[in-house]
């Protein structure tokens, strides 16, 4: 499995201070950062890998800002200037913590700054040098994959220049060479190696939140594939915030058995109907999101045109849910593809968003009660899985 990996930051469960002191019970941030802009707003928002949430922000004057808070667990966050790009992440935590350094920046073809925060460095936060620590594995494979991308630079760019004039002869030349074979080798070794540091790091902080905020830090998804890993962990690592946000993410709409969203939708022929009303009377249906634009999602109608065609009169249906902004695109597609079962547009993007659908094609298989059966099976395996259920 090919995981991409990006910067991000790690959190500890909470730390008893020293013999003798005190606890801290809120934070402040003292930050000096040359090369800020007078004026910047800073901002302090969760590392997650949706839409974060902005936890504190403050104007940058001579370089100099100020953050005071109280923060009601650990929690990884970046450090951003509003409206550019570039951050830095660590700890935010109840203790007294400093940033310092000096920012680089150019500004990029949008019009906005990109901040280079290399040289900027965070201290008073024990819980983001155990971070620092936890990382050095991923930090290790950055270095690896730089040097990796430098050392077939020429090759790279050579195919892709061959690629953008058109000129097949010389990318199947490439294509068929001992250094391109030689590149793609390198390639699949550094994969693996990422598969097995980021699976070794998790399981070795499977007992506290170390474990799932590791999975979120070190990724910029996560997939299927690695429910297993998650499986793997402790409860009270499940139950922390990262353990849920794992978990949200890993299963958006639940686990086989779990009730399905219901909602509400107007068909292609103008009638009014919900999830419940469709399941009604159907043994198993196909929940399909998809769109006419789609290249994969066209090619997949043939595979759904047949098990429609082998399983109508069984007790099974399909429901397409479009997320086509515009009408005439939508109608034309299943005009053009002879759709026969129930076609939907989700014209506010609401079910979608329900279904937390990022991506298309998506398809859920449900049951009479609408019940969670499986999910994204395409192909051959998403026939057979019908074909098995009504076996049964």
């Amino acid at each position: 499995m090919k995981k991409t990996f990006i910067a991000a930051g790690l959190a500890v469960s909470l730390l008893t201070t020293a013999c003798g002191s005190s606890e801290k019970t809120s934070y402040t941030i003292h930050g000096e950062i040359a090369g800020i802009p007078d004026s910047s707003v800073v901002l302090l928002s969760s590392l997650t890998h949706t839409s974060p949430d902005t936890i504190a922000e403050a104007v940058v004057t001579d370089g100099k800002f100020e953050i005071t808070g109280v923060a009601e667990e650990p929690r990884a966050v970046t450090l951003y200037i509003k409206d550019n790009y570039g951050s830095k992440v660590f700890m935010l935590e109840n203790a007294d913590i400093s940033i310092n350094g000096v920012v680089k920046s150019n500004e990029v073809p949008d019009g906005k700054l990109r901040f280079d925060f290399d040289e900027v460095s965070v201290s008073g936060s024990p819980m983001t040098d155990t971070y620092n620590e936890k990382m050095s594995g991923r930090r290790m494979l950055d270095s690896m994959f730089m040097a990796h991308q430098a050392a077939y630079r020429p090759l790279i760019d050579k195919y892709y220049e061959a690629r953008q004039n058109g000129n097949s002869s010389l990318v199947d030349s490439i294509n068929a060479s001992e250094e391109y074979n030689r590149m793609r080798m390198a390639e699949k070794n550094l994969f693996a190696a990422a598969d097995s540091i980021f699976d070794a790091s998790v399981i070795a902080n499977k007992d506290d939140f170390w474990g799932p905020l590791l999975m979120i830090s070190q990724t910029s998804y996560l997939s299927a594939g690695q429910r297993e890993l998650y499986e793997s962990l402790s409860d009270s690592a499940k139950n922390s915030y990262y353990g849920r946000l794992v978990y949200d993410e890993l299963y958006p709409v639940g686990r086989p058995g779990d009730k399905m969203p219901e909602f509400d939708a107007v068909t292609i022929d103008g009638t009014k109907t919900g999830l419940a009303a469709l399941c009604k009377d159907k043994k198993y249906v196909i929940l399909d999101f998809w769109a006419s634009w789609c290249g994969p999602c066209r090619r997949e109608i043939p595979n759904l045109k047949e098990i429609y065609s082998d399983f109508a009169d069984k007790g099974f249906d399909i429901i397409s849910v479009s997320i086509d902004k515009e009408e005439k695109p939508w109608i034309n597609a299943v005009e053009n593809e002879g759709l026969k079962w129930v076609n939907i547009r989700d014209i506010d993007h609401s079910i979608a968003d329900k279904y937390k659908v990022s991506a298309v094609p998506t398809m859920y298989i449900v049951d009479s009660e609408g019940r969670l059966v499986a999910e994204n099976l395409r192909g051959e395996e998403l026939a057979a899985k019908i074909k098995e259920l009504f076996q049964n």
